[in-house]
C-alpha cells in the first residue's frame, strides 16, 4: 500500500489505496471520500481565509477545501456521492504561531463550506488542546487520529512538519583561539553574557591543543591568521584527531581561499572580526557570533539525529494547485550555514539561459570572490560578485557580497541589484529576507525563490511573501540540509511549494520555466 506524508498548506487525492498522514495542531484537516469509487484525499489548511491581494493557494481553508474536491472528481469522484471528516483546530502552541482563534475560525470555514457544498459530515474531531496525528486511508475512508500531546497549549510546541523536531544545543561551552589578546577579551564578554560557557581562550594552536584535550570544548572560534602555525592548518590537524564543531574567525583583509578552504575542511561557520570596535559594530557582532557559535554546537546534535530512522515515509506529491506561470523574471536563492554545498550544485546545474539570479548566502559571502572562481569550473552560467547598480542578465548569477544586503528593484532596463550597507535581519548580513521580499515586491509572480539549509529563519518571511503574492518558493530537504532550521519552519508554516533535494532543484526550476501551467 502506498504511503503519503502531507505537508502543512497542502492537499492531495488517490484513486488508488493511500494512507495519507499528518500531524495537525490549530491546522485544520478536511477528508473526502466518494464511496462508489473509493477516490479519497485530504487537504490540510493553516488559516481560514485568503487576505486581499494575495494569491489563493492550499494553505488557506477558502481555496484548500474547494481544489481538494475538485481533485477527487478529477480523480473520477462523484461530487454529489462525497462525504466529509474534519480534524483538528485545536488550542496548541504551534511553530508557526498564527494568532488567537485560529483554530476556532479554520474548524468554522470547514462546517461553512462543506455545508455549501452540500457534502455531509461523518465524523468531527476537532479543537480541544491537544494535537492530532491524523492516517486516512483513501480507499475505506477509515482514519485514525491520535492526540500527539496531552500537555496543553502553554507546553512545547508543535513541530507539525513531518521532520525531526528541531534541536538546539544548551549549555554550550566555547573555546576561543585567537592571538589577539583584545579579540579575546571581547569574544569571552559576548559569549559570557549571552549564556554560553567559555572554557578557554588560546594564543596560538598549540596552547589550544591542550585546552582541547583538557576541556572538551562543544564550539571553537579559531583564528585564520596567528603566529606559529595558521587556523587551516590548525583546522586540519584537529578534524583528524580531534574533531569538533568550528566558526572561523578572519579580518576582512584575509577572506577568499583560505576562508573557502576552511569550510571545505569541516568548519561550520566563519565570521568577520571588527575592523572598528564602537557600540553599533560590536551590538551586530554580538548577534551574529552568538548565533553561529550556536549553530556550531547544533551540529553534532542534528548529525546524530539524522543517523536515526525517519519516522515518516514521504513521498513526492503527485498533485498541486494549478495555477497561471507568469513569465519567470527573477530567480533568487538564500541560506546561511553550511549552505555552501548545496548552492554549489544548485548553481552548477542551471542551463546558460536561466533568467538572472540573485543569492544571498551570509556564509558564502564572507569568501564571494573565491566561491565565484571555483563555481565557473564546470558552470554553464556565469557567476559574479553583485555590485550596485548592475543590471540583471540572462545565464548570470550574482552573489551579494559581505557586509552588504541586497535588493532587485524594477526599471525600464530590466530587474537592477540594489547593494547597500545595513545592521543584520534575521541575524543575518546579507539577509535572504531583504532580497526575497524586494523580488516579490518588484515581480510577483514572476519570481522563483529557493531556500537552502541555515540557521534561524532567516528567508522564512521572504519565501511567505513570494507565495502570498504569487510567486514560486522552493527549500530544500531538511533531512539533506546540515542545518534544517529556515527550510523546516517555512515547511511548518506551509509556504512551502516544494520540497528538494539540492541537486534536483536546477531541474525543476526549468521545468517551471517552460510549463504553461505549474
Amino acid at each position: 500500500m502506498n504511503t503519503y506524508y502531507l505537508f502543512p498548506g497542502k492537499a492531495a487525492a488517490f484513486k488508488e489505496e493511500t494512507i495519507i498522514s499528518t500531524l495537525l495542531g490549530s491546522c485544520v484537516a478536511v477528508a473526502l471520500h466518494d464511496p462508489t469509487t473509493g477516490i479519497g484525499g485530504l487537504n490540510h489548511y493553516l488559516l481560514p481565509e485568503v487576505m486581499p491581494n494575495e494569491t489563493p493557494n492550499t494553505r488557506y481553508g477558502q481555496f484548500a477545501i474547494p481544489f481538494l474536491i475538485d481533485e477527487c472528481v478529477r480523480l473520477g469522484a462523484n461530487r454529489s456521492k462525497l462525504q466529509a471528516k474534519i480534524y483538528g483546530g485545536g488550542n496548541v502552541i504551534s511553530v508557526s504561531q498564527l494568532g488567537d482563534g485560529i483554530g476556532k475560525r479554520n474548524i468554522e470555514v470547514a462546517e461553512q463550506m462543506l455545508k455549501a457544498a452540500s457534502i455531509p459530515i461523518l465524523e468531527r474531531n476537532v479543537a480541544g488542546e491537544s494535537a492530532r496525528t491524523i492516517k486516512l486511508n483513501t480507499s475505506t475512508f477509515d482514519v485514525l487520529h491520535n492526540s500527539a500531546n496531552s500537555t496543553g497549549a502553554e507546553k512545547t510546541p508543535v513541530d507539525v512538519s513531518g521532520f525531526r523536531p528541531l534541536t538546539i544545543a544548551k549549555n554550550v561551552k566555547v573555546l576561543i583561539v585567537d592571538d589577539s589578546a583584545t579579540v579575546r577579551t571581547l569574544f569571552t564578554n559576548i559569549f559570557s553574557k549571552n549564556g554560553l560557557e567559555v572554557v578557554g581562550a588560546a594564543a596560538d594552536a598549540y596552547q589550544a591543543r591542550e585546552l582541547i584535550l583538557q576541556k572538551k570544548p562543544d564550539v571553537m572560534t579559531l583564528d585564520i591568521e596567528m603566529p606559529k602555525m595558521s587556523g587551516v592548518m590548525f583546522l586540519e590537524k584537529i578534524m583528524k584527531h580531534h574533531p569538533i564543531p568550528v566558526v572561523m574567525v578572519s579580518s576582512l583583509a584575509s577572506t577568499g581561499e583560505a576562508a573557502l578552504k576552511s569550510l571545505e575542511l569541516g568548519a561550520v561557520e566563519f565570521v568577520h572580526k571588527p575592523s572598528q570596535f564602537d557600540p553599533v559594530v560590536l551590538k551586530d557582532l554580538a548577534g551574529l557570533l552568538i548565533d553561529k557559535v550556536r549553530a556550531a554546537a547544533s551540529v553534532n546534535v542534528l548529525k546524530k539525529l539524522k543517523e536515526a530512522p525517519p519516522p515518516i515515509a514521504i513521498r513526492p506529491p503527485t498533485s498541486a494547485p494549478k495555477r497561471k506561470a507568469a513569465e519567470l523574471k527573477i530567480i533568487v536563492a538564500g541560506g546561511n550555514a553550511g549552505s555552501a554545498d548545496a548552492l554549489e550544485k544548485f548553481v552548477k546545474g542551471l542551463a546558460a539561459d536561466t533568467p538572472p539570479v540573485v543569492v544571498s548566502c551570509s556564509t558564502v559571502a564572507n569568501f564571494a570572490t573565491a566561491f565565484v572562481s571555483k563555481l565557473k569550473l564546470g558552470a554553464k552560467v556565469t557567476p559574479v560578485v553583485g555590485k550596485d547598480g548592475d543590471f540583471l542578465r540572462m545565464g548570470h548569477v550574482y552573489f551579494i557580497p559581505a557586509e552588504h544586503h541586497g535588493k532587485i528593484a524594477t526599471t525600464p532596463q530590466g530587474p537592477q541589484l540594489k547593494i547597500f550597507k545595513g545592521a543584520p535581519v534575521a541575524s543575518q548580513l546579507p539577509s535572504s529576507d531583504v532580497l526575497f521580499q524586494s523580488a516579490a515586491a518588484s515581480y510577483n509572480k514572476g519570481v522563483y525563490a529557493v531556500l537552502l539549509g541555515g540557521f534561524g529563519s532567516d528567508g522564512v518571511n521572504g519565501l511567505t511573501d513570494v507565495q502570498k503574492l504569487g510567486g514560486a518558493s522552493v527549500v530544500q530537504t531538511p533531512d539533506e540540509a546540515q542545518f534544517p532550521y529556515g527550510p523546516q519552519k517555512a515547511i511548518e508554516l506551509g509556504v512551502a511549494d516544494e520540497v528538494l533535494n539540492a541537486d534536483s532543484i536546477a531541474s525543476h526550476l526549468m521545468q517551471y520555466r517552460n510549463q504553461n501551467l505549474y
